[in-house]
């Protein structure tokens, strides 16, 4: 939609490259990028939470105009899809939701399918994953190893 297209093309487009579902209501409105938010909580800080609205604050791309992306990124600071977790006391706290991200930060530079993930840590205060434009093999390298770990547990 920064380049121009309707909401119904870039998810058209977004379909076809596999990057979107066939329904992608769950891609949309943000549960998608929720449980994969969980699972990372889940196995790396070692906190089992659930999804709902207390342990993880939700809003997906729904809402976001044409114009509004345009916008934001012809001013340096394009919207992202971004997914937070951090520990609060004996819980953890965690949100997905569109925010602004100066566009000359690593993040800001992710375009197409690629993603970005940032590790603060007590050992590594500044790690970060990015992963460019990963295609139908990446996916379905993906799949497959879900499929096997849960044919094994």
């Amino acid at each position: 939609m920064e380049q121009g297209l309707t909401f119904d093309q870039a998810l058209k487009k977004a379909q076809q490259l596999g990057v979107a579902e066939t329904d992608a209501t769950h891609d949309i409105d943000g549960w998608d990028a929720a449980v994969k938010t969980a699972a990372l909580v889940t196995v790396l800080m070692d906190f089992p939470i659930r999804l709902n609205e207390d342990e993880i604050e939700r809003e997906g791309i729904r809402d976001l105009t044409p114009q509004a992306l345009r916008n934001a990124k012809r001013d340096g600071w394009p919207f992202k899809l971004v997914c937070r977790a951090h520990r609060a006391g004996d819980s953890v706290k965690a949100s997905v939701k569109p925010e602004k991200v100066l566009a000359s930060s690593p993040m800001g530079k992710i375009s197409g399918t690629s993603s970005y993930v940032y590790f603060e840590t007590d050992i590594f205060p500044g790690l970060a994953i990015t992963e460019e434009n990963p295609g139908l093999y990446a996916t379905a390298y993906g799949m497959l190893a879900d499929f096997v770990r849960a044919v094994r547990d």
